[in-house]
């Protein structure tokens, strides 16, 4: 499918122009329409389309394209809360197993993840953020339910990101996958997308027949919370710490991240990015966890 990115011109700068007035005289209450403008128009969107076209093309050639399926979401978000709206993009590849076992507890787990992410700028510019990555990329599809407001101001978000692979064991009578599971927390700190690893589980997926029927196995997980016995731990013992118990616990008032596809963005980038603004939710809670 060919995907072409409207633009207008006129337009845009118009919307810039009223971006620049805005962030000179109240920065925190620019726009969303003009931004969205801006968005729409910067170019961005096709090139992270032509990324996509690159990657998948490379994939094709590798041979693995009929056993990997390619991904491509947006979305519009304000993660720390300064009036000035983020563009996201999410890349994920996941496995496409088409000869023997479906493995339809393992299908939508991403293999691989690669993000990036822009934001308007005060003077109504689309900008790339930096980012500060600890480990892998956050899968910020699964952005926890709620933020935090440390003692600095910073909002952090918990995210635990999933990736899997075929286990080296593997046949079509007897599927094995291994995982990864990194808990992270998340944060757009002063331009800058931050990244910590708070801890990690390994092991293996078996009877991946369906998603009701898939459990682990062989499960080892280490905190990194300065604590020895928390290294190398069995997945008894990690459930049992408070990283772990305390992960998901869901704090009002919640808060959300509305993805909208390449398709989506495709037929109408404007409506698109509106969709995905208006499903966004804010949720914070001042203080950390007790």
């Amino acid at each position: 499918m060919k995907y072409r990115i409207c633009r207008t011109l006129i337009g845009a700068a118009l919307a810039a122009l009223a971006l620049t007035a805005s962030a000179s005289a109240a920065p925190a209450a620019i726009d969303t329409e003009a931004q969205l403008d801006v968005i729409a128009a910067s170019g961005v969107i096709q090139e992270e389309i032509n990324t996509l076209y690159h990657t998948w093309d490379g994939i094709l050639k590798s041979g693995m394209g009929k056993r990997s399926h390619y991904t491509f979401y947006a979305a519009v978000t304000d993660l720390d809360h300064n009036g000035r709206l983020e563009l996201l993009f999410r890349h994920a590849m996941t496995l496409m197993d088409i000869s023997g076992p479906h493995a339809a507890g393992v299908v939508d787990i991403p293999i691989d993840i690669s993000l990036s992410a822009y934001e308007i700028s005060a003077d109504g510019r689309l900008e790339r953020l930096r980012a500060e990555n600890g480990y892998d990329w956050p899968d910020l599809m699964n952005l926890g339910s709620l933020s935090e407001i440390d003692e600095h101001g910073t909002r952090w978000h918990h995210v635990r990101t999933v990736t899997v692979s075929r286990g080296s064991c593997f046949t079509d009578n007897d599927p094995s996958y291994s995982y990864t599971a990194s808990y992270q927390r998340v944060a757009l700190d002063h331009g800058t997308l931050r990244c910590q690893l708070l801890a990690v589980e390994k092991g293996s997926y078996r009877d991946v027949d369906s998603p009701s029927t898939c459990r682990k196995i062989h499960v080892s997980a280490s905190v990194f919370d300065g604590d020895p016995a928390h290294t190398n731990m069995s997945g008894q013992q990690f459930q049992q710490t408070d990283l772990y118990q305390t992960f998901d616990e869901a704090l009002l008032p919640p808060s959300s991240i509305h993805w909208v596809s390449g398709d989506e963005l495709n037929r109408d980038p404007h409506e698109a990015l509106s969709a995905s603004w208006s499903g966004f939710a804010y949720g914070a809670l001042r203080g950390a966890r007790g």
